[in-house]
């Protein structure tokens, strides 16, 4: 068996230090979460018991929401943002929940700092497992297939720096 069915484009991102540098001095981050900090964008996005209010979507996130719906066909209105901010920041095998988006829209995850690994697991025969970088401007898309049949994580990395993670989501209303 292959690995999942994901589209990695690893320069997604026209300028990824100017949108690193913008969202360290705009974000307001919430730290509910123990192993990380969240904010989100647009069409609230409630997960992990985490209730999140509804907020504009920033002129800079629009900007990727039309180049993700120009790439593969759906525009996004939330964008949960994750801040890992070193290797010690993590996130456990899991699915995202499907039933929350807009059918056949999937999720897009735009990464920038530094690179971490996102690994995949199958559901049905946990020795099969992929690991692929998330460079710095790179977009991974993460199909509803994909959540169906892989739990995927983002793993621990000793002495790698801060990253965050941009994920955007058509949420069903």
């Amino acid at each position: 068996m292959s690995g999942p069915p994901i589209h990695l484009d690893p320069a997604f991102v026209a300028s990824p230090d100017a949108l690193l540098e913008w969202l360290g001095a705009a974000v307001t981050w919430d730290e509910r979460m123990r192993a990380r900090k969240t904010a989100s964008f647009g069409v609230p996005y409630d997960y992990s018991q985490i209730a999140y209010q509804a907020v504009p979507m920033p002129a800079e996130l629009e900007i990727l929401c039309v180049r993700i719906e120009a790439e593969l066909g759906f525009r996004p209105d939330n964008c949960l943002l994750n801040l890992y901010s070193d290797g010690a920041s993590s996130m456990g095998f899991h699915s995202d929940d499907i039933a929350a988006l807009v059918p056949g829209t999937g999720v897009a995850i735009v990464s920038v700092g530094a690179t971490r690994s996102i690994a995949y697991r199958s559901k049905t025969d946990s020795s099969l497992r992929f690991e692929y970088p998330l460079p710095h401007g790179s977009l991974l898309y993460m199909s509803d297939a994909v959540q169906q049949d892989w739990l995927h994580a983002i793993p621990k990395a000793d002495g790698v720096g801060e990253r965050i993670s941009l994920t955007f989501r058509a949420i069903r209303k």
